[in-house]
């Protein structure tokens, strides 16, 4: 490797490394947005592999520690074994937690678009007994019609239900945000409040992110252009972390 390139390698692992040292485990993905907008990367599937090759020799290597980037895409799935019955009991004792929600007024749940971002609200959500939704894209019926039907037996109960939702901002995106609402309404829901706390246009600015251009072969190109403008964002390239910027 020529001197100059293993130099611009070496800073593109410093680089990512201190992006890490901060927010992980992250995505390749969420690096990706994070050193392109720093200007440390280009916007560009040239780069986004480049720093795949980078990053998995970096770890080959032990100079980013493996655990610091995760891969969402491809769940296990493992069967539930003990290798005796006092390891169970000890499992099943450790495991039990109170509903602390069942006596509140309120249920709350934290939608998301992308899989990747459940690194990052999971601890959240976990911390304070709230449900999340992966889509991953447009929501299928079955799942709809069980959150449907989940909603409409909590508005039995009196409680007043409210979704916060976090997607893309482009066409796909907010057509997602938008059918996902709908199609639970339409199945028996009853009320609830959906708010999308992330990611909009204002983001893009605040956070330094990298903006998309419309693709204009997607058949919702003009409405979103005519509502929004021609910027679109990823919600993968929303900073973890604010105390980062």
């Amino acid at each position: 490797m020529a001197q100059g390139v293993w130099e611009k390698t070496r800073e593109l692992i410093t680089a990512a490394y201190l992006v890490l040292k901060i927010e992980q485990p992250a995505t390749l993905r969420q690096l990706f947005y994070r050193l392109v907008s720093k200007s440390i990367l280009v916007n560009t599937n040239g780069d986004y592999k480049k720093l795949s090759r980078v990053t998995a020799r970096a770890r080959e290597r032990e100079e980013i520690p493996f655990e610091w980037l995760t891969d969402r895409s491809r769940p296990e799935y493992e069967p539930n074994a003990f290798d005796n019955p006092h390891e169970y009991l000890d499992v099943m004792s450790r495991g039990y937690r109170r509903n602390y929600w069942t006596d509140q007024p309120t249920h709350c749940e934290i939608w998301t678009e992308k899989d990747a971002l459940t690194g990052s609200l999971e601890p959240v959500t976990n911390q304070f007994g709230v449900t999340m939704r992966v889509g991953r894209g447009f929501v299928s019926v079955t799942r709809a019609n069980e959150i449907a039907q989940r909603f409409a037996r909590l508005n039995k109960q009196g409680k007043d239900i409210h979704v916060f939702y976090l997607g893309d901002h482009d066409p796909s995106g907010r057509c997602i945000e938008e059918e996902i609402r709908a199609r639970v309404h339409r199945y028996g829901s009853g009320p609830f409040k959906m708010r999308r706390i992330a990611i909009h246009p204002g983001d893009i600015k605040k956070f330094h992110l990298p903006p998309l251009r419309i693709k204009v072969a997607d058949s919702r190109a003009v409405a979103f252009y005519t509502k929004h403008g021609e910027r679109c964002v990823e919600v993968d390239a929303l900073p973890p972390k604010a105390s980062t910027i």
